[in-house]
């Protein structure tokens, strides 16, 4: 019985990855309400990753729906903490938003798991806050 639960188990999560793979072609071909729809499909079948959260949060950066992205990213965090494309691309978004203590919230946190680009950024900018 627990086999066949791990092959079930197994087969639902390709199934996850499959519709992230869909989701993110789609993204690169500029269909981007087909990507949202695949990459919603992928966090249906696995709510617990920070890939499909991740990735449909930068449709909605580049869509300039910044409350809809850091929510997503948001999600992605919540679910793997040290999520660091999540991270970054919040702090980005919270920074687009006008909301720099956030922003420089993230950017250390980004910074202490090994990428201090935001950080800098924010600093260059004048922007970074305690």
């Amino acid at each position: 019985m627990k086999k066949l639960f791990l092959i079930l188990l197994l087969g639902i999560f390709a199934y996850g990855e499959n519709y992230l793979k869909q989701g993110d072609a789609q993204y690169a071909n500029g269909n981007f309400g087909k990507a949202i729809e695949l990459y919603t499909k992928a966090i249906s079948v696995n709510p617990n990753g920070c890939s499909a959260y991740n990735n449909r949060g930068l449709i909605y950066y580049e869509r300039k729906d910044y409350k809809s992205a850091i929510r997503d990213y948001s999600s992605a965090i919540a679910k793997q903490p040290n999520c660091l494309g999540a991270i970054i691309n919040r702090g980005v978004s919270y920074s687009r938003s006008g909301d720099y203590k956030n922003a420089s919230i993230d950017a250390r946190k980004a910074c202490a798991l090994g990428d201090c680009e935001l950080l800098e950024m924010l600093k260059d900018n004048g922007i970074l806050q305690d």
